[in-house]
């Protein structure tokens, strides 16, 4: 199933502690408005295809603490009222991966709430491959078993824009979980 899906800034207020609701208050629109989010279940799980316009790809921060790369990742409910936009809550876990453009490996993330994402190898298995053109990051993860996902049906997405300013909390996010069916 293939969904247009319409980005909006994550909002700025919920970022723990107080320097990027100060600094970044008035960053309210995303800087990647638009991504094209293709699910697939099939024999040998799930293919999840993410795309979106990116005219300046960052793929690696060659040692300039200015620099921030591009960056999408992936989630799923934990439990069927999971919120999405606080990253979970305690017992309400959200879980997905990451794909970062300097990195062959994905991150494996969980987050039970604001400020508690835990980063870790990904699953056995899961992988992702990224390609960019004609001015678009495609990035397509592949999960052999995922029983968030098969259990809930929704994912939510975020992409990172380096060379936009775009890291840790400032990101382009779905504005709510997508029901992918299987």
């Amino acid at each position: 199933m293939v969904h247009k899906v319409s980005l909006i800034a994550a909002p700025t207020g919920l970022s723990p502690g107080g320097y990027v609701k100060k600094a970044f208050a008035d960053r309210n629109a995303p800087q990647t408005p638009v991504a094209e989010l293709e699910v697939v279940k099939g024999l040998t799980g799930w293919r999840i295809r993410l795309e979106w316009d990116c005219s300046d790809p960052v793929t690696s921060l060659a040692d300039d603490v200015d620099r921030f790369v591009d960056a999408a990742a992936i989630l799923a409910p934990g439990a069927p009222d999971a919120p999405w936009m606080s990253m979970g809550a305690p017992g309400k876990p959200v879980e997905g991966a990451l794909w970062r453009a300097d990195r062959e490996a994905l991150f494996g993330v969980r987050a039970e709430g604001l400020g508690t994402v835990e980063r870790s190898d990904a699953p056995a298995g899961w992988s992702a491959m990224a390609d960019r053109q004609a001015g678009k990051w495609r990035v397509s993860f592949h999960a052999p078993s995922w029983s968030a996902l098969d259990a809930q049906q929704q994912l939510a997405v975020a992409v990172w824009q380096g060379a936009k300013g775009d890291r840790g909390g400032l990101k382009s996010v779905s504005s709510g979980w997508i029901a992918v069916g299987s």
